[in-house]
């Protein structure tokens, strides 16, 4: 790419390697979220997770395969970065381990709702660009997101969670 964006095919390379970078970035973090939950049920689901993102990871490279460029890690993804950034400055204020999961959870539906739109443009994209290949990997890896978001929003809405965490009280 010539650093302009010209054209859809631009745009959807574009939005490509920013998913793409996410996803990567995304493998770190989740190993770290599955390093720092103390419940096991959140710790298996982040654990889960990270074997999905791998996988996703893989379909975007034969996306790109399919589409004929190289996955690139040199554009890096704003919105992510923010996310995990986000994280990090909690991390700094030392929350209990409880709260860090309640947190984690937060963060993961944050991250997820990102991925979902993210991957619902490209395959907007690659559908009036009929990249049909890529329609169908795109697909797979937004089935999955959706998936994880209900999985950890049902994870954040057990009650029990907050039983014996401080300050629910009112």
């Amino acid at each position: 790419m010539t650093g302009r964006l010209n054209n859809l095919h631009d745009l959807f390379e574009h939005e490509l390697k920013d998913i793409y970078d996410a996803e990567n970035r995304l493998i770190d973090a989740l190993k770290q979220q599955a390093a720092e939950s103390t419940d096991p049920e959140i710790r298996a689901a982040f654990q889960e997770h990270l074997e999905e993102t791998k996988g996703q990871r893989a379909r975007l490279e034969e996306v790109f395969e399919a589409f004929g460029k190289e996955p690139n890690r040199g554009q890096g993804c704003a919105g992510i970065q923010g996310l995990l950034e986000e994280h990090k400055e909690f991390t700094r204020e030392k929350p209990s381990p409880e709260i860090m999961d309640i947190f984690n959870l937060g963060a993961a539906q944050k991250v997820e709702r990102y991925e979902i739109t993210a991957y619902e443009g490209l395959i907007q994209l690659a559908t009036v660009l009929e990249l049909d290949d890529a329609v169908d990997l795109l697909q797979q890896n937004l089935e999955e997101e959706e998936a994880t978001l209900e999985k950890v929003k049902a994870l954040g809405e057990m009650e029990a969670r907050y039983e014996s965490v401080p300050g629910r009280e009112a």
